[in-house]
């Protein structure tokens, strides 16, 4: 998980709400088309086109906007906020399924099991929009053979262990296809320096600390930090 910093909303998504007048108010529901589409892309762009939550990978058509605080707009037992709906500084892009029709549509089942869908309407202890979520999480690759999985970890710190724990729970970060997809993108990091300097790792490293649509690039940043300096994690 990183730090997303979020920024201004789309004047398309502004105007569209500053309509609201007494026969009509903006809903979550009622956000389409265009206007819905400039939103999604919007989050994309300040995120570097990867999950808010695993770091995988996504567009448009392999993501879902992300209520950060739950609408509860499916659970008609739990009060809805309609004005938190479409609050942009709530709003973030995960992971999520496409429409079947899409071409990518069978490559990405897996996100119905983890991150925003399966943390449905639950609250998460840790998350992006926190500017410290990175320091409750480590990341440990462990060798398959010739490839590596990697698990996500909770900070040895005491005090943020059982936050951490919670939201890799919640998100179930663990899921087996992105412990193979983390490998994957570490174990390429990895073949990437081979060779290098120190110098040269450090600037490497820095390209990885920026939204830069590199998947899972905040684990492979802590993954080379500890390559140089393991005392430095």
């Amino acid at each position: 998980m990183r730090y997303i910093k979020k920024g201004q909303e789309p004047q398309s998504f502004t105007d569209w709400k500053s309509q609201e007048n007494d026969d009509w108010q903006p809903t979550y529901k009622t956000l389409r088309g265009q206007i819905k589409a400039e939103v999604h892309d919007a989050l994309l762009e300040e995120q570097g086109y990867i999950c808010c939550y695993c770091g995988m990978s996504i567009t448009r058509n392999i993501s879902h906007i992300e209520h950060l605080q739950p609408q509860n707009d499916r659970d008609t037992n739990l009060p809805k906020d309609l004005a938190l709906a479409i609050d942009f500084t709530n709003l973030l892009a995960s992971c999520g399924i496409p429409e079947k029709s899409n071409q990518e549509y069978e490559k990405i089942l897996h996100c119905v099991y983890h991150c925003g869908i399966k943390k449905g309407n639950n609250l998460l202890p840790v998350n992006p929009l926190q500017p410290d979520c990175e320091v409750f999480f480590r990341y440990l690759p462990i060798l398959q053979g010739e490839e590596y999985d990697v698990e996500i970890l909770p900070t040895e710190e005491p005090d943020k262990q059982q936050l951490a724990a919670d939201t890799i729970k919640t998100l179930n970060l663990n899921y087996s296809k992105l412990t193979a997809m983390r490998g994957s993108a570490i174990k390429g990091a990895l073949e990437a320096i081979e060779g290098l300097t120190q110098e040269e790792i450090e600037r490497f490293i820095k390209s990885y600390e920026q939204p830069n649509k590199q998947a899972f690039s905040f684990a492979i940043t802590y993954i080379l930090k500890q390559f140089l300096d393991p005392k430095s994690i």
